[in-house]
């Protein structure tokens, strides 16, 4: 007892009393700001109805589940069998609902795309970084759909046609650097991939991965790969929290600042170079010279807006389709099957005495459905393509928040057993029954008669479809037809079986591997070097 009142007096002692206020001051702010700033149960009923989903913890949410990103996608899987095919979860304060069926998608992104269009605040990744120009973190509105109008004129499927010759020339280059050194095609296929964007984009060329623009690019691309991991940051986790002192959430106007300088440069830097060329006539055809030539200022875009645009499409084209040709590497290596019956395919439509052209794009269901197949087994990115909701919503009984992260769950759909036999199997053959381009199948009408979604839904589906599906066509095509893709052996003489995990970050980068790529006979060869030398001669004339 006498221990007891001893403690009582010290407890009650002024010095100590303000030594415990002192300290649990900022405790007690942190948590009244984020009781009254983020939506909870206390303030909004309707929460109790939310979609169920995966306990997370106070004040974090979800947010150590979705940390591993090499884990995300197993999660999501399972969560979508445990929990069904709308699943909530939540980062910080930000509300996630996780649409994982066919029908889901098409119920709320296609025909309630006015609601589902938007994008959740970003207080690091678009105000600050990005000074609000990003056309991806924009929210759904006028300055949104201007600049996707301009866009979609562009790139659309008529529009498309005109960069054949673009992506015809560096697919040939790429025959060559796989013939001269095998061993750097993972490098090799992003050079191809930023140079047939940034041709489109801009006229410019990346003639070897040693280019400074290529540098340029992918640390803009780096940059955006660290902002956009779900709970990267906690101040897009918590965007209500954006007011206080920026030490309090990990000094992220500084980090975002720093990110912008940056950024902003590179993309105002090849803005301007493109209007000087433009003006002098110098300016080959290209996206950017067009889009300028159309005075973006009459819709109120300005420069920093157009170099963001513009700078989009390279962010945009880049790195997604270098990723899904390493994907598609990887998937030969691991599923020869599939390759030879592309092989067989190719030798029975094409032959042994010349490179596949567009004309056999029609003729070749097989490669058409190992690209697909490609895009089903391995998606983009890790999370699934993020739309926001610009109003409150119900759907089947469940309250869907306004300003809420609707996520496409592509990982889900892809690997539903009910929509695919075997679905963890890489089997192009389900793909024979949909011959059509992926394009033609995001507006079906039937939900279950999609191809995949790694192109997205709704309104912000992904504007460059059309080009990336000739680009992945005449690469994908013509490196089946001229080289055995394998595993390595290693010094012991045994296969080296490579690594399926992917690269810490937002995308599905596969982490580098070693293979052989080793071409099928003399001749071919001599006719992919032939082909290369015709069109280095002939020049690039788009």
């Amino acid at each position: 007892m006498e221990v007891l009142g001893i403690l009582q007096q010290a407890l009650l002692s002024p010095l100590i009393l303000k030594a415990c206020l002192f300290v649990s001051s900022p405790f007690l702010i942190l948590f009244t700001v984020y009781f009254f700033l983020v939506p909870n149960v206390l303030k909004d009923s309707r929460r109790r109805k939310l979609p169920p989903g995966p306990k997370g913890l106070p004040f974090v949410g979800n947010m150590f589940d979705l940390a591993d990103t090499e884990a995300v996608r197993g999660k999501v899987i399972d969560w979508h069998k445990q929990y069904g095919d709308l699943f909530y979860t939540k980062i910080g304060g930000t509300d996630f609902v996780w649409l994982s069926s066919p029908k889901v998608v098409k119920d709320l992104m296609d025909k309630k795309s006015s609601v589902y269009s938007s994008r959740s605040p970003a207080p690091l990744a678009q105000d600050v970084a990005s000074a609000g120009r990003r056309q991806l973190f924009m929210p759904y509105g006028p300055r949104w759909r201007s600049i996707r109008k301009h866009s979609h004129t562009l790139l659309n499927l008529n529009t498309s046609v005109k960069y054949q010759p673009v992506q015809d020339f560096e697919s040939k280059q790429l025959l060559t650097e796989f013939l001269d050194s095998p061993k750097d095609f993972y490098l090799m296929n992003r050079r191809y991939s930023a140079s047939v964007i940034m041709l489109v984009t801009y006229g410019y060329r990346i003639p070897s991965w040693e280019d400074p623009l290529i540098k340029k690019i992918y640390d803009v691309i780096d940059n955006f790969t660290e902002m956009t991991a779900p709970g990267a940051h906690a101040i897009d986790s918590f965007p209500s929290l954006s007011s206080l002192p920026e030490w309090l959430m990990g000094n992220w106007r500084t980090f975002g600042k720093r990110v912008f300088d940056h950024d902003s440069r590179i993309y105002l830097d090849l803005w301007n170079r493109l209007r000087r060329e433009t003006d002098k006539g110098e300016a080959r055809d290209c996206f950017t010279k067009t889009f300028y030539l159309n005075d973006p200022a009459k819709h109120g875009i300005d420069d920093l807006s157009a170099a963001y645009t513009c700078g989009g499409l390279i962010e945009a084209g880049s790195e997604t389709t270098g990723t899904t040709l390493n994907n598609f590497i990887l998937c030969m290596v691991l599923f020869p099957d599939a390759q030879k019956k592309a092989q067989d395919e190719l030798d029975k439509v094409v032959g042994p005495d010349r490179l596949p052209t567009w004309d056999d794009e029609q003729d070749l269901p097989y490669v058409r459905s190992l690209i697909k197949e490609v895009l089903r087994w391995r998606p983009v990115n890790k999370f699934g393509m993020t739309h926001a909701t610009s109003e409150d919503d119900w759907y089947d009984g469940y309250f869907i928040p306004k300003g809420s992260v609707a996520v496409l769950n592509w990982w889900a759909i892809h690997r539903d057993p009910r929509i695919w036999e075997n679905p963890d199997a890489f089997d192009p053959a389900r793909y024979l029954s949909r011959p059509l381009p992926a394009a033609d199948y995001i507006n079906a009408s039937d939900p279950y008669e999609r191809d995949h979604f790694t192109y997205g839904a709704g309104r912000r589906v992904c504007p460059g479809v059309h080009v990336a599906e000739r680009s992945l066509y005449i690469n994908i095509s013509r490196v089946l037809w001229g080289f055995n893709i394998t595993k390595k052996r290693g010094p012991d003489g045994q296969l080296i079986e490579p690594s399926q995990a992917m690269v810490r970050g937002f995308m599905s980068v596969p982490e580098p591997f070693d293979c052989e790529i080793k071409p099928r006979s003399k001749k071919y060869a001599e006719i992919m070097r032939q082909a290369f030398m015709e069109a280095e001669r002939e020049g690039l004339d788009f």
